[in-house]
C-alpha cells in the first residue's frame, strides 16, 4: 500500500516538470497522509524536564548549579528544606522520580544523563569519576580543616604537605584534569579549591602557581560566575593575583617549609 501510494504521487509530480520543488511538497504530504491512515502521530520531541536542586548559596550547592550552567541543563534552585534528603542536608537533587544526595554523586548522575564527561564506556567514565570522588574524599579535608563541631577553622591548602605540590605539577602539564577540555572533573575539584579564598582571603598560593592559574581559569568562566556569584569569583581572582605577584614562601626571607623537606 505504501509503495503504491508513494509511486502514484511520484507519477503525479512527473507531470509537472516546471514545479520541481512540488515533488518534495507532495512527498511530504504523502508521508503525513500515510501516518494518519495508519493512526500514527507525527513525532514531537519531548520537553526537557527541569531538575530541582535543594540548596543555598552558602553551601556546596552552587557547584551543582555550576555544572548545570556549563552543560545548559535546565534546573531550578529551590529552598534547602523541606526535602526528602534522608539526613536533611544539601545539595539534594530531584529529577522526576530520581533523588540524589551528596555533591559528587549528583555530579556523576548529571554527567551520566546529560553528558559532559569524557565518554560513555566504563573506561571513559573512570577518567573523570576518580577526580569527582577524590575531590569529596581527599581534597575536602585539605581545603577545610574542621573542629569537633564541624565548623571550618583553617585550611591546609597552603600548609606543608605532599598532595598540593603534586596537584600543582599535574596542572602544570595540562590546563584541565581530563584530556584537553573542561569536564565534570574540573567542576568537582575547582569548586573546593575556589571556596578556600572565600573562607580564607589571606591564603598563600604562591607555592602553587599552576594551581593558582587553574583556579583563575575556572573563576573566569561565565558559568562559574552565574552559579557562585560575582563576589565569590572576585575573591578567587584577588587571591590568585596576589599569589602570582608575590615571591613563593621561603624565598627572600619568607617562611620556609617545615624542616625544608615536606
Amino acid at each position: 500500500f505504501f509503495s503504491f501510494f508513494v509511486a502514484a504521487n511520484l507519477q503525479l509530480v512527473d507531470f509537472v516538470p516546471m514545479m520541481m520543488s512540488s515533488r518534495w511538497v507532495i512527498l511530504g504530504f504523502s508521508a503525513l497522509a500515510f501516518q494518519v491512515a495508519w493512526g500514527l502521530q507525527p513525532s514531537r520531541s519531548a520537553p526537557r524536564m527541569v531538575v530541582k536542586i535543594h540548596g543555598s548559596r552558602s553551601s556546596r550547592s552552587p557547584l551543582v548549579n555550576w555544572y548545570c550552567e556549563e552543560q545548559q541543563i535546565p534546573y531550578e534552585a529551590v529552598a534547602a528544606r523541606p526535602s526528602r534528603h534522608p539526613f536533611g542536608q544539601v545539595p539534594f537533587l530531584v529529577d522526576g522520580a530520581v533523588e540524589v544526595f551528596e555533591s559528587g554523586a549528583i555530579l556523576l548522575y548529571l554527567a551520566d544523563k546529560f553528558g559532559g564527561g569524557s565518554g560513555t564506556t566504563a573506561e571513559d567514565r573512570a577518567k573523570y569519576a576518580k577526580w569527582v570522588v577524590w575531590a569529596n574524599s581527599s581534597l575536602d579535608p585539605i581545603c577545610f580543616v574542621e573542629n569537633d563541631r564541624g565548623g571550618v577553622v583553617d585550611t591546609r591548602l597552603d600548609k606543608p604537605g605532599r598532595v598540593v605540590p603534586l596537584l600543582d605539577q599535574i596542572l602544570g602539564k595540562s590546563s584541565w584534569l581530563v584530556g584537553d577540555s573542561f569536564s565534570v572533573a574540573d567542576v568537582a575539584v575547582a569548586s573546593y579549591l575556589n571556596y578556600v579564598p572565600v573562607f580564607f582571603p589571606d591564603v598563600d598560593l604562591s607555592q602553587s602557581p599552576h594551581l593558582a592559574r587553574y583556579m583563575q581559569r575556572c573563576a573566569q568562566r561565565d558559568a562559574f560566575v552565574a552559579a557562585f556569584g560575582r563576589d565569590h569569583a572576585d575573591r578567587v581572582l584577588a587571591a590568585v593575583e596576589n599569589a602570582l605577584s608575590s615571591p613563593p614562601a621561603g624565598a627572600n626571607g619568607g617562611k620556609p617549609k617545615l624542616f625544608g623537606i615536606f
